[in-house]
């Protein structure tokens, strides 16, 4: 599936992709929040949710907790997000305009309510792709949380930030679980190229993208035009992700791989 935005978000809740429209995607909704200063919003939902700061500034409080924290953008400055189980009341109250990613899906199991910062993160800012492929899919990876760091959750969810003219997530690769990618560009008219299967689709800036089970995926950002996109996993239960390259693919990644004019 691809969502193509229509312009700038309207002020509250955005909605890209939910439960009943989207049902390959195991049940994961996704949508973006967009408040000016001075908006206060309230949430509560019946379900695991990530409320993801892309930019601006707010002050969180939940269910005893209250945090006022800024990020200036998502290419810049690393994650901050709140991560909280079904059935948890969070008002957002915005002290700079600001957009945030909420990702949900369906979860019965309980767990504390956290507000993450890059050093609470599994994966910072990790970079990936160095030194292999003459460089061609060097990026910055952030991984907020997994089953690893977070048992009870039912998401496997970060952060890419993709250098210009430069690929990621290649060699194309596939998992049986759905995977969500929500789309930036820095300048904002630039664009990238999705993979999908045996097809491509041409992103934008706040587009998404979404990937059933077993659909073989990478990404291409244009020369020039640096690509950030929010990765979602929806896991399986009590089941680990296993990703599988497309071997055909593979031999690029290998240390003394050859390539034109070598070859």
């Amino acid at each position: 599936m691809k969502y193509t935005a229509k312009g700038p978000f309207e002020k509250g809740y955005n909605k890209m992709v939910s439960a009943v429209e989207n049902p390959e995607m195991m049940g994961m909704e996704f949508g973006v929040v967009s408040m000016a200063a001075g908006d206060v919003m309230s949430f509560d939902y019946p379900q695991e949710v990530v409320y993801d700061l892309m930019s601006g500034g707010v002050t969180f409080a939940w269910d005893g907790g209250v945090e006022t924290v800024s990020r200036q953008d998502c290419f810049h400055e690393g994650a901050i997000l709140l991560h909280v189980p079904q059935n948890t009341a969070v008002t957002i109250t915005c002290t700079a305009d600001a957009e945030i990613a909420v990702a949900r899906t369906e979860n019965a199991r309980s767990f504390e309510a956290k507000l993450m910062r890059p050093e609470d993160c599994l994966c910072a800012n990790e970079e990936r792709g160095a030194g292999q492929m003459n460089e061609a899919s060097t990026r910055l990876v952030r991984t907020f949380f997994d089953r690893s760091n977070c048992p009870e959750t039912n998401f496997f969810i970060g952060e890419v930030v993709h250098f210009p003219g430069k690929w990621s997530s290649y060699p194309p690769h596939q998992h049986v679980e759905p995977e969500l990618y929500y789309y930036k560009f820095l300048p904002e008219n630039g664009y990238g190229l999705a993979e999908y299967g045996d097809d491509a689709y041409k992103v934008k800036n706040n587009d998404l993208t979404g990937m059933p089970e077993n659909v073989t995926h990478s990404q291409a950002a244009a020369p020039g035009y640096a690509e950030y996109y929010l990765w979602c996993i929806r896991l399986q239960d009590d089941k680990n992700i296993v990703t599988t390259v497309v071997p055909e693919y593979e031999w690029v990644t290998a240390p003394d791989a050859k390539y034109f004019p070598d070859i």
